[in-house]
């Protein structure tokens, strides 16, 4: 909190339809001359989901209003979807225009996606498209490609399940098919939803105290339950519960300053980190030893097969907590330590890395691509201010580029769903701290809004990760 044995490869599958017709009737538009074209892209796949992108061009005169039906062709389902209003029965889809896009000039274009959910490991292509009820009925040519903007060939072993493809590999070349699954879809996010989640207090009314606050006021709960190993060295059931039951656990550590208390009281002490990395000092025996109590507790949902978007070190560059105070340098050396404990000595293949700023981010306390799965950033605004945060959204993004998805990793209110779409601000999840944060930076209101909008992903509408 801020103080103020298979070889797979990894891909973007590609699987483009494109459908041109002879007799395009558009309501509203008497006379309309023929002619449009379908282009139909699964952009990602894991196992049981897939991410879909389709593009409408108009080859005739101008559309004002469209409705596009499709049929899945096998186990595909839709689950949610993005730019367009939608309706689903069984495998028939309909995707209509928004409000914003429902013209169409003669060579222009609309836009939408969506996410799906299928069994086993193929996604198929609709064999046909009607636009405002008149069937697109030309050929069919389904192709695939591979992409490599983002990510390169990655070898990884297979403990059943199957295994998720998508366009980015996880800095840790051992991660688990939960971790790949659930780095995929975090991916597949950026910048068409916002992920929800939840930081847990345990002390207020229990630990589900923040969770039930959501679920009696909006009848959701969030996508992601956020917990602390600083707070509660009894977590791990608590995570692995939230991930059976199809969420996404997200822990953090407001570790203590390495032989000061172990409390967010020690976090705030002065250490040496020279001293905390050199072995056979006091302050490096205290670290290893939360090390490896922390390696232990990630190990028991390792065990229970979950995956964890793993949070230390945050608020990176604020001088409030100890792996701060001596300049980004130091701050690099305790995160790539950790970082290599953890995943080499540890083995620990079930962690998303995620490495968060404080509210000013600095270049100096970048630890690297290499090792840094999500990016992030955090602060409070004041109550009820619901702004989408552009600015530090955007500072982020200048120092970690364009490819890595951005979380709000703590926050008080939630930026306003509408407000982060109309300002292009593309965070992929938010963390909505606990006590107060929740119940008070955020009206009833406001969390009904949020909790029940398209643009928001909630725990019911996450893809089988496990």
């Amino acid at each position: 909190m801020l103080m103020t044995s298979v070889r797979v490869r990894a891909f973007a599958a590609v699987a483009a339809i494109s459908a041109l017709t002879g007799g395009l009737v558009v309501a509203g538009v008497a006379s309309a001359a023929p002619g449009c074209k379908v282009d139909y892209v699964v952009q990602n796949k894991w196992q049981g989901g897939f991410t879909g992108n389709v593009t409408i061009t108009n080859l005739g005169d101008p559309v004002d209003g469209w409705a596009l039906r499709w049929s899945f062709p096998g186990s595909e389902r839709f689950g949610q979807g993005w730019n367009a209003t939608f309706s689903a029965s069984g495998a028939s889809v309909t995707a209509s225009n928004v409000d914003w896009n429902r013209s169409i000039p003669t060579g222009g274009t609309a836009s939408f996606g969506f996410n799906g959910t299928m069994t086993g490991d193929a996604v198929g292509v609709p064999a046909t498209f009607t636009l405002n009820g008149t069937t697109c009925t030309g050929g069919t040519v389904p192709t695939t490609t591979s992409s490599t903007s983002t990510s390169t060939t990655t070898t990884t072993t297979t403990t059943g399940g199957g295994t998720p493809q998508c366009s980015t590999s996880p800095v840790n070349p051992n991660a688990s098919v939960q971790a790949r699954k659930l780095l995929c879809y975090v991916q597949s996010q950026y910048g068409n939803h916002i992920i929800s989640g939840q930081q847990e207090s345990t002390w207020i009314g229990g630990p589900d105290y923040e969770i039930n606050h959501i679920r009696n006021n909006t009848g959701k709960y969030p996508a992601i339950r956020a917990l602390d190993f600083g707070d509660s060295k009894d977590l791990a059931p608590r995570a692995v519960a939230w991930w059976n039951a199809g969420g996404i656990p997200m822990i953090g550590y407001h570790m203590g300053a390495p032989t000061k208390p172990d409390t967010y009281e020690g976090t705030q002490m002065q250490v040496s980190i020279n001293a905390v990395l050199t072995p056979g000092t006091a302050e490096y025996q205290s670290f290893m030893q939360r090390l490896d109590q922390a390696a232990a507790m990630l190990q028991q949902l390792e065990n229970a097969g979950a995956a964890v978007i793993w949070r230390p070190f945050h608020e990176a560059g604020g001088t409030w907590f100890w792996w701060s105070k001596e300049g980004g340098g130091q701050y690099n050396r305790l995160w790539n330590f950790m970082f290599n404990y953890f995943t080499r000595t540890k083995g620990l293949d079930n962690l998303v890395w995620l490495h968060g700023y404080n509210g000013q981010p600095q270049a100096s306390f970048y630890p690297g691509k290499s090792v840094v799965d999500i990016g992030g950033a955090d602060t409070y605004a004041g109550n009820g201010n619901y702004d989408p945060l552009n600015a530090m959204y955007n500072s982020v993004r200048n120092i970690v580029g364009s490819t890595l998805p951005i979380a709000l990793h703590e926050n008080g209110p939630i930026p306003d769903p509408d407000r982060l779409q109309s300002t292009g601000t593309r965070w992929v999840l938010f963390g909505t701290w606990h006590g107060n944060h929740l119940t008070v930076s955020n009206s009833i209101a406001h969390l009904q809004k949020v909790y029940n909008h398209s643009y928001v992903v909630t725990r019911d509408e996450l893809p089988n990760l496990r």
